[in-house]
């Protein structure tokens, strides 16, 4: 219980049109691989049944009983959602997804969850994205997402760091020229090199800059501990750490 009063600081997301969970059926269209340990899952929902969620959201899919998340890597206009996925040795859904998954499975999708998404920061010059492994996903989604362009044009800079293990991981990259995109590998290359590691050579004013990171959990600490270090704005550091489910 408090003790004495409190002034409690919260961020108002009310203004960004939340939609209500709900659960629908989906089928599988596609299944491509893009690396040894990396899918892109294509779904398909009724046309009666129309999904509406934020660019950088999440979705909890319901197979056999078993329930994980993955964050959406396609815009919320695509006519499919689009999902990466890595295989975690061991992972009961692992094992569907890399060994019995196939085109018009049926499965359940709870959608949409999460917080993290691009918000308002009319303030801001710079947009730093921040992943590791598939943590790229939602972040794809907000880049493509034709209703961020005028949110993204603001910025005087956009930078990606992707952290990887070897340039041929390398799936995806923005489109915009404008973007400055910097693969980081930990493995092909030497000294390795990590995304936490680059943040001070961005040569950015923190305090004019926001910052989004997915993936790992110690990459989003070690990360935040940095841009904090260097003068970023608490608030404006925003993350969704990707936790493998036993």
């Amino acid at each position: 219980m408090p003790i004495s009063d409190l002034e409690l600081e919260a961020e108002d997301l009310s203004q960004y049109g939340f939609n209500q969970s709900v659960t629908i059926p989906a089928k599988i269209n596609s299944i491509q691989i893009l690396t040894s340990e990396i899918i892109q899952v294509n779904l398909r929902v009724p046309p009666n049944q129309k999904v509406s969620f934020l660019e950088g959201q999440y979705l909890n899919v319901i197979w056999n009983g078993i329930k994980r998340s993955y964050s959406m890597a396609s815009s919320s206009l695509s006519p499919e959602i689009e999902l990466i996925i890595k295989n975690y040795q061991g992972g009961v859904m692992s094992s569907y997804w890399f060994g019995q998954a196939k085109p018009n499975d049926l499965l359940r999708l709870e959608v949409p969850k999460g917080t993290f998404f691009l918000k308002n920061h009319p303030e801001m010059e710079n947009l730093v994205f921040l992943a590791t492994g598939t943590g790229i996903a939602p972040i794809k989604s907000i880049l493509e997402s034709p209703s961020n362009q005028d949110k993204i044009g603001r910025f005087k800079r956009i930078i990606v760091l992707w952290g990887m293990k070897y340039h041929k991981e390398i799936f995806w990259k923005p489109s915009s020229s404008e973007i400055e995109f910097i693969p980081v590998l930990s493995r092909g290359s030497q000294p390795k090199r990590y995304v936490q590691d680059l943040i001070s050579n961005l040569n950015l004013d923190m305090a004019k800059t926001v910052v989004y990171a997915c993936g790992s959990n110690e990459m989003i600490q070690e990360a935040k501990n940095k841009s904090i270090q260097l003068g970023l704005n608490l608030n404006h550091f925003y993350s969704d750490a990707f936790v493998a489910s036993n």
